[in-house]
């Protein structure tokens, strides 16, 4: 159950992290000329796009991890199959959703 946490987590920084790079180029390249248009325009869709990024990223990781460790109890040993079906489930059941 600590894994799922922890993974849910992590996955959450690396796509708040991650998105917010992403969208602060974007928001700078997309913003009016000026420095200060172009650094508020970045902050702006740093904040708006961030925690949208990153709580999408932490969907997709506490799902891969709460089927992963659900292989792991059923199948009885921890093994690369147990992600690869992990992943695949993640993925199908995300298609799904959308």
């Amino acid at each position: 159950p600590w894994r799922i946490v922890d993974d849910c987590g992590g996955a959450f920084t690396m796509g708040a992290i991650g998105g917010g790079i992403f969208q602060a180029i974007k928001g700078f390249r997309n913003s009016p000329v000026g420095v200060n248009h172009r650094l508020r325009g970045s902050l702006t869709a740093i904040k708006t796009r961030a925690p949208q990024l990153g709580g999408s990223f932490a969907v997709w990781g506490g799902l891969f991890s709460m089927i992963d460790c659900s292989m792991v109890r059923m199948r009885g040993k921890e093994d690369p199959w147990n992600s690869i079906t992990s992943g695949a489930l993640t993925g199908a059941i995300l298609a799904a959703r959308s």
